[in-house]
């Protein structure tokens, strides 16, 4: 973007990058939906970080989602009343809870998963391959800019 040019909420990065994101998620929501899995984008990374690592911390799964643990613990409290997950005492630190899948959610993987990739493949259409690796190394690169 041209510096020197007029500001533009439109055409502001920070603006593109909310609707986009916004939409991604909007899109992966309908397709739980559509699928009758009771799942939000919010939870699918919650599920995603533990299908990588089952047993996690809630402050670990937050970290990993740069998210605050409040509404981390919130998701994990809405996952256990849905059966997806469950929280289980740390063996050597009772301050501490292991976050783990249930088997529904095991079970529930390779599905939830194939919804993830069907978004993902919405949302990069008609986009040659080299873009989408582009677009995400960019992505990596403002990010961490933003975190410095």
């Amino acid at each position: 973007m041209n510096q020197d040019k007029e500001y533009l909420l439109d055409d502001s990065l920070g603006y593109k990058l909310f609707h986009a994101s916004r939409l991604m998620n909007n899109r992966i929501n309908q397709h739980f939906k559509d699928k009758n899995f009771p799942v939000t984008h919010e939870q699918w990374q919650i599920l995603s970080r533990l299908y990588e690592t089952d047993g996690l911390t809630q402050n670990k799964i937050a970290e990993l989602n740069e998210r605050d643990q409040p509404s981390v613990s919130r998701l994990i409290d809405n996952m256990i009343k849905r059966g997806l997950v469950k929280r289980v005492a740390h063996p050597t630190d009772a301050r501490i809870n292991l976050i783990y899948l249930t088997e529904e959610a095991k079970r529930k993987e390779e599905e939830l998963t194939s919804i993830a990739m069907q978004t993902i493949k919405d949302a990069t259409k008609d986009l040659p391959q080299i873009e989408v690796e582009q677009c995400l190394a960019l992505l990596d690169r403002i990010r961490d800019n933003l975190k410095a």
